[in-house]
């Protein structure tokens, strides 16, 4: 017998353009900071990058989501999400993923946490690190989870069944307002120019400019955008909304890896490009062209956190991105991405001078992985 070693059940899956492991809360430590010791060593986080444990060394593949029962009506399960450090032994729970709530919707009902209902099995999943409701639903035939579909994302090889995943409620999910300034534009002053930037809180804080404003055309790929130049200053501008937000306090004083919000998304109008994959994006099948970044770099596609954050931007006259945006009738805004697109749909309310989004949602893909246990040294567990 192995006296060297514990083993902590898990389970590898990747939830739309996002992949990490999901743990049942009573498979880890009660001790919260043993709890975050465990999950790094799993991960493998250090100086050195994850080398010494399963994490992807890239943001979308350093994500982890723990998940247990709760006693709400409103709820079948919880969902805490955090973004683990790559560098930093350090985990920020102070955001949230739809990618992964996909993939978490998928594992409660994969796993008996939830009744499986015949057509589509709806996971109402109360999302710990904004107090909102989160809806996944998820394709069950004859008592079956669905697992092969002809629905595809970008981002992601092949098809599978369409996940949905709605976010319910979720204006100001961290600062109590979607338009946490109260405007509909801010203006920040910066290396000598003025930039103009809509902040809203939509599951997540997302401040969004003109890629314009940047001297791109908003099509650009990882090799132009995550060039030292230009993240310098998109990280520069980020860090300055924070300060407005009063998220940061010290501009020279940021974790730029742990503390995430708000995030920066880059926007411009409709045009032809060529994604990262080779293929050819079409301006009249979008509606924008978005770079959403993420720890500092491009994220590979777009969040879907991200994704409604933007679409409800696009339906609010006078912000940014709606200056952008080709308008539809529709509550569907189509965004161009570094893969592709991802189609996002929001249900928005106007009280007198007030914005409220009722509802936003988009469809995903999910699989599990790999099911198993992470090994971790007997040192790390004798506090336990």
């Amino acid at each position: 017998m192995d006296t060297t070693s514990l083993k902590i059940p898990c389970v590898l899956m990747r939830g739309g353009t996002s992949r990490g492991l999901i743990f049942k809360d009573t498979d880890l430590p009660i001790d919260e900071k043993l709890k975050e010791e465990v999950i790094l060593k799993i991960y493998g986080s250090s100086a050195n990058g994850q080398i010494d444990g399963i994490g992807g060394g890239t943001s979308v593949t350093s994500k982890v989501a723990i998940v247990g029962m709760t006693d709400t009506n409103d709820s079948d399960i919880y969902y805490n999400f955090g973004q683990v450090g790559i560098n930093q032994k350090s985990i920020d729970y102070n955001v949230t993923c739809g990618n992964m709530a996909s993939a978490v919707g998928l594992y409660a009902v994969e796993e008996g946490l939830v009744k499986r209902e015949d057509g589509e099995t709806t996971v109402r999943i109360l999302n710990t690190n904004t107090n909102k409701i989160m809806e996944v639903r998820v394709p069950v035939y004859q008592g079956e989870i669905k697992s092969v579909g002809d629905f595809s994302i970008s981002g992601v090889e092949g098809t599978g069944a369409k996940i949905t995943v709605s976010f319910i409620d979720s204006s100001g999910a961290f600062t109590g307002k979607l338009l946490p300034t109260g405007n509909l534009v801010d203006y920040i002053k910066m290396d000598g120019a003025t930039y103009k930037v809509s902040i809203l809180d939509t599951g997540n804080i997302v401040a969004f400019v003109k890629a314009s404003d940047f001297s791109l055309e908003g099509f650009e790929l990882a090799k132009d955008i995550n060039n030292q130049q230009t993240s310098k200053a998109i990280e520069k501008l980020r860090v300055k909304v924070g300060v407005l937000l009063g998220l940061f306090s010290d501009e020279d004083n940021v974790n730029h890896e742990l503390e995430a919000l708000p995030k920066i998304t880059l926007v411009s109008e409709p045009k032809d490009y060529i994604t990262e994959q080779g293929s050819l994006i079409k301006k009249e099948n979008i509606n924008i062209i978005g770079r959403y970044i993420s720890m500092g770099k491009l994220h590979p596609a777009f969040a879907v956190s991200g994704s409604i954050c933007l679409a409800t931007a696009c339906k609010i006259p006078g912000t940014v991105p709606a200056t952008v945006c080709q308008k539809n009738a529709l509550n569907t805004i189509e965004i161009g991405h570094p893969s592709g697109s991802i189609s996002s749909e929001v249900f928005i309310q106007k009280n007198e001078s007030a914005y409220k989004l009722i509802k936003g949602g988009t469809g995903r893909t999910a699989r599990r992985i790999m099911e198993g246990n992470a090994v971790i040294p007997i040192s790390l567990m004798d506090r336990k």
